[in-house]
């Protein structure tokens, strides 16, 4: 199929990537029969998911063309491999786990080991064939109804035919909105199931940022990056639905293991040394113990990393929105996007440009931090109260105007947290440079402001005998850390 997907129409480029992923499904239920293909399985799940994500992100474009009953049915189909697949990803858990089980635990890992292997297997058994027949007969009329579409014109109506860009766009930040928002209720481990949640938002995500993985350089990084938030969000669900598998074999091996204990000391049941020996649960215990330490370790991670103030989740929101608003050819409202740069003094191109006189402050908080600032131009002065998220190249900034009064009532906060510097613009080469030089130390920085995080970006001639480096990602240079 010719054309870019940045250049075809949202119909058409809807139901290509449908197809695709229709495509490696459809080759994936070949390997279903061959029973030595470990991999057919997952394959095969793995594509039904990224078709069903498709055609749930983009059901405004296909509309009534895809009968509700077909997706119905491209469900249960992926419904039938879940509770084998749970079992599974127990199963590698609980082996992983228990692998340094003392001896005296070894009954109470086996138990639940023997137990999540006969689900596995009832599971699976016979699935392959079935998943088989059912996908086959579907995929048919699945594959006809997308791969035909009209589109009526109406004479003397004129009419732009949506970018399928632009509605790739749409639906990343639907999806993008809810992966937040999830996550930002994330606060204990109580809140798994919220975690959960946000992790399918992540996935979704994902699915629709890999068709432009070859289109633009960007989307590649974004999916590795959304691939380890879902990797470690799917690691926390996992210990948490065998934590719950543990926990109620616990609660049956307690009464039964009571039981044959008070037998045994009875003299009616076995020997008292060997129904001891065979108790289960301080294998059991021991393994809830270590899930909970992996799940605590986990959520430790996520709230360090990802969910601090300027974490990696507050980057990865900013670059994927610069993204989505690139696929739609503007810049990002609300997004800033610039390169910075040390230099070793002021340029000769400074000369003769009359400086803004900056006065900034930062009032802490916990999560966020409010850049207070004040702007004299000439005899003029300008009051700003600005939060910032994210770090480097992209970053999310909310910026609005202030009176004095809020301005000075603020400042009195920032003591500690200052810079003051002279702002020099210079334009070149259809860019914008701001020369910052710090009036209270001796630090020279370069910023250009830009509308794609794509673009190339030429050091001017005038710059480039002070130029020392860039210093876009080092936190030294950002202001908030150069404050004092």
């Amino acid at each position: 199929m010719g054309g870019s997907l940045l250049e075809v129409s949202s119909q058409e480029g809807a139901r290509r990537v449908a197809l695709r992923y229709l495509d490696q499904a459809s080759k994936a239920s070949e390997r279903l029969h061959d029973t030595d293909d470990p991999g057919a399985l997952h394959d095969f799940r793995v594509g039904l998911r990224r078709l069903r994500s498709c055609l749930r992100a983009y059901r405004e474009i296909f509309g009534d063309r895809l009968a509700k009953k077909q997706r119905s049915r491209l469900g249960k189909i992926a419904g039938r491999t879940n509770p084998g697949r749970d079992a599974e990803v127990q199963l590698e858990l609980v082996t992983k786990l228990g692998a340094s089980a003392a001896p005296h635990e070894r009954p109470g890992v086996t138990l639940v080991a023997d137990q999540l292997e006969r689900q596995k297997d009832e599971a699976y058994a016979h699935v392959r064939d079935e998943l088989y027949r059912r996908f086959a007969k579907l995929q048919t009329s699945v594959r006809e109804e997308l791969s035909v579409y009209s589109v009526t014109y109406r004479v003397g109506e004129a009419r732009r035919e949506p970018r399928f860009c632009e509605a790739a766009a749409d639906a990343m930040e639907v999806e993008l909105d809810a992966l937040s928002g999830a996550l930002s209720q994330v606060k204990g481990i109580e809140d798994e199931a919220i975690a959960h949640d946000a992790r399918i938002h992540g996935k979704r995500l994902r699915y629709l940022l890999e068709p432009f993985r070859g289109e633009k350089d960007l989307a590649k990084p974004l999916v590795k990056r959304l691939k380890a938030l879902q990797d470690l969000l799917g690691d926390l669900n996992d210990l948490h639905n065998l934590a719950a598998t543990v926990g109620e074999t616990l609660e049956a091996s307690a009464l039964e293991g009571a039981r044959r204990l008070r037998e045994a000391a009875t003299g009616v049941g076995g020997e008292l040394h060997e129904e001891l020996a065979a108790d289960e649960r301080p294998g059991l215990v021991a393994l809830l113990q270590r899930t909970h330490g992996d799940r605590t370790r986990l959520l430790d991670d996520l709230l360090g990393g990802w969910l601090v103030e300027d974490g990696a989740l507050a980057q990865l929101e900013a670059d994927l929105r610069s993204f989505t608003a690139s696929l739609r050819g503007r810049p990002p409202s609300g997004v800033e996007i610039e390169r910075k740069y040390l230099l070793s003094g002021l340029p000769s191109a400074c000369e003769g440009v009359t400086p803004l006189e900056l006065d900034q402050g930062y009032v802490p908080g916990e999560r966020l931090v409010e850049r207070i600032r004040r702007v004299r131009d000439g005899g003029a002065e300008k009051f700003l109260r600005t939060v910032k998220s994210g770090r480097g190249l992209t970053r999310i900034e909310i910026e609005e105007e202030c009176d004095r009064g809020t301005f000075e009532t603020l400042w009195a906060l920032t003591e500690g947290k200052r810079v003051q510097k002279k702002r020099y613009r210079v334009e070149s080469d259809g860019f914008t440079w701001e020369i910052d030089a710090f009036t209270d130390r001796e630090l020279f920085l370069a910023e250009v402001e830009l509308d794609d995080p794509e673009t190339e970006v030429t050091v001017p001639e005038w710059l480039a005998p002070h130029l020392v480096r860039e210093v876009t990602n080092e936190d030294t240079y950002v202001n908030v850390n150069l404050a004092k």
